[in-house]
């Protein structure tokens, strides 16, 4: 569980852990917390490691598979097959963790963090609207610009 998490983390990954909070190994807990720029240390250490993890390829691949296959701010970004990433959805929060292949065909790790966006189920689609807007330039800008 969360124990061996912390342990992996900050033994073998090298990664200072300070005020993470890990409540259980799975991430579902919404007392889990970890700060973006741990969460980025971590992506790197993955980054760097890749070829002994081989982490990076069991990701969702965005437009085709898991909880990236219908996201609509990475589809009209036009990354669909480029981003490789993991969701973190709890009410009134939008996460995504991962990696962007840009067009120059740089491998670059990213950690977006949207909290305090609480919205009712019968109002999801329209309320949405602004972080999908938000998403598509995010990630269209990144991936033609790096």
């Amino acid at each position: 569980g969360s124990d061996a998490v912390r342990q992996i983390l900050r033994q073998q990954a090298g990664v200072d852990i300070g005020n993470t909070i890990i409540a259980d190994g799975s991430g579902l807990s919404r007392h889990n917390l970890i700060a973006p720029a741990t969460m980025m240390q971590v992506l790197q250490y993955i980054a760097q490691h890749d070829n002994e993890l081989n982490f990076i390829s069991m990701l969702p691949l965005a437009g085709y598979d898991g909880s990236l296959q219908y996201r609509a701010g990475l589809h009209q970004a036009g990354v669909d097959g480029k981003v490789s990433a993991k969701t973190g959805s709890l009410q009134g929060v939008y996460n995504l963790a991962g990696f962007i292949t840009t067009a120059s065909g740089q491998r670059m790790a990213f950690v977006q963090y949207l909290s305090g966006y609480a919205v009712e189920p019968a109002d999801q689609r329209n309320r949405r609207i602004p972080l999908v807007r938000f998403e598509s330039r995010l990630y269209k800008d990144i991936y033609q610009n790096n």
